[in-house]
C-alpha cells in the first residue's frame, strides 16, 4: 500500500465512477484501475462492487471504513507538509520542478544561475528524469512545473504546455579526430562507434539506414551529456547532441563540430521539441513563475546553427 494508491481510492469514493475518478487523477483508467486493484490485494478484501461494465461502483462495508481512514492520511500527510515548510512561522523557500536530461545539460543550468542570484536563500529541489517519471511527479504535487522535450510528454485539457524554440542535433567527436582532419562525406560515419542522447524517430531511421542497418548503430544511448561527452573525448567514438550543448563545447576547445560534404537534409533539420508543462488546476509560486520567465529569456538568446533548418523542423513537428 502507498499513498498514491490511497489517493485513487478516495478520487474513486467521491465519484463512484472509474472514468471520472481516473480523470481527476489525471492518469490513465487502465492505470487508475490496477491502483485500485493493487490496494485490494495488499488488504486482501474487496473495497468497491463494480456495476456491470465495471466503471461505476459502490463501496463495501470495508470500503466505507477505509474511506475514513484514507481521507485522514491522504489529508495528514498535506497539513504535515504545511507544517514543516511553515516552521517558525515562515515558510521554507523551496523551488521544485523537474527537467528531462537535454535541458538539464545547459538551458537549465544556465536560467538556474541567474535566479539563484538574486534568490540566494531558495532551496532548488530539481530532478532530472525521464518525461514519464517527471509527469508523476507532477501529478502527485511534489514538483510545480516540468521542462521537457514534448515529443515525449503526453498531455490533455488539464496542462498547460508553452513550447520553446527547437534545436536540431549536432555531431561531435573529440579534437583532431580523423573525421576532422579532411573532407567527408556522411557514409563515413559508420566507420566509428556512435554515442547519443534521445534521438528523433526520424534521425533514428536515417542513421540506421546509412550503415545499412535495421536499427540505429550505437554503442552508447545516454541520458546523461556529462557521460556522453567523457565518452566522445576520450575515444573515437562520434557523439549526436543537441546544438547548444555541442556550441559551448566547441568555444571551450573540448571537441569539435562534425560536417559532412553531403550530410542529408533530415540530418540538418531532426531536433529536439523543448517545452515547460504545469498543471491547469494549480497556480504556480512566484519563484516558479520567475524562474519559467529567466528560461524563456535564456532560450529567446538561443540561435541556431541552421536558423532555417530549425524552422523547417517546427512546422514539421
Amino acid at each position: 500500500m502507498d499513498l498514491h494508491q490511497l489517493r485513487h481510492f478516495v478520487a474513486l469514493a467521491e465519484h463512484g465512477n472509474f472514468t471520472r475518478a481516473a480523470q481527476a487523477s489525471f492518469i490513465t483508467q487502465s492505470a487508475f484501475s490496477r491502483s485500485i486493484q493493487a490496494l485490494e490485494q495488499n488488504l486482501g478484501c474487496l473495497l468497491v462492487e463494480r456495476s456491470t461494465g465495471g466503471r461505476s461502483v459502490t463501496l463495501t462495508s470495508q470500503g466505507k471504513a477505509l474511506q475514513r481512514r484514507a481521507r485522514e492520511i491522504v489529508d495528514g500527510v498535506s497539513s504535515l507538509r504545511a507544517d514543516i515548510l511553515g516552521l517558525d512561522g515562515q515558510p521554507a523557500p523551496t523551488l521544485a520542478f523537474g527537467s528531462g536530461p537535454l535541458p538539464a545539460a545547459r538551458l537549465v543550468p544556465a536560467a538556474l544561475g541567474k535566479f539563484i542570484d538574486g534568490h540566494s536563500d531558495t532551496r532548488i529541489d530539481l530532478r532530472v528524469e525521464t518525461p514519464d517519471t517527471l509527469k508523476e511527479h507532477l501529478d502527485n504535487g511534489e514538483i510545480e512545473f516540468i521542462v521537457a522535450d514534448l515529443r515525449h510528454i503526453e498531455t490533455s485539457k488539464g496542462y498547460v504546455s508553452q513550447a520553446l524554440r527547437p534545436r536540431r542535433f549536432q555531431l561531435f567527436c573529440r579534437r583532431h579526430h580523423p573525421l576532422t582532419l579532411s573532407e567527408v562525406c556522411f557514409k563515413t560515419l559508420a566507420n566509428y562507434p556512435l554515442g547519443s542522447n534521445s534521438l528523433p524517430a526520424e534521425l533514428r531511421v536515417l542513421l540506421a539506414e546509412q550503415a545499412g542497418r535495421r536499427a540505429l548503430p550505437a554503442n552508447l544511448e545516454c541520458k546523461h551529456t556529462d557521460v556522453l561527452v567523457q565518452m566522445v573525448t576520450t575515444s573515437d567514438m562520434v557523439g549526436i547532441a543537441p546544438e547548444d550543448v555541442v556550441e559551448h563545447l566547441v568555444l571551450r576547445g573540448d571537441v569539435e563540430r562534425v560536417n559532412f560534404t553531403d550530410a542529408p537534409q533530415g540530418l540538418l533539420v531532426s531536433g529536439t521539441c523543448f517545452g515547460l508543462v504545469y498543471r491547469a488546476d494549480r497556480s504556480l509560486s512566484p519563484r516558479a513563475e520567475q524562474l519559467i520567465a529567466l528560461i524563456g529569456e535564456i532560450d529567446a538568446s538561443f540561435v541556431a546553427l541552421n536558423e532555417e533548418g530549425t524552422r523547417d523542423y517546427g512546422l514539421a513537428v
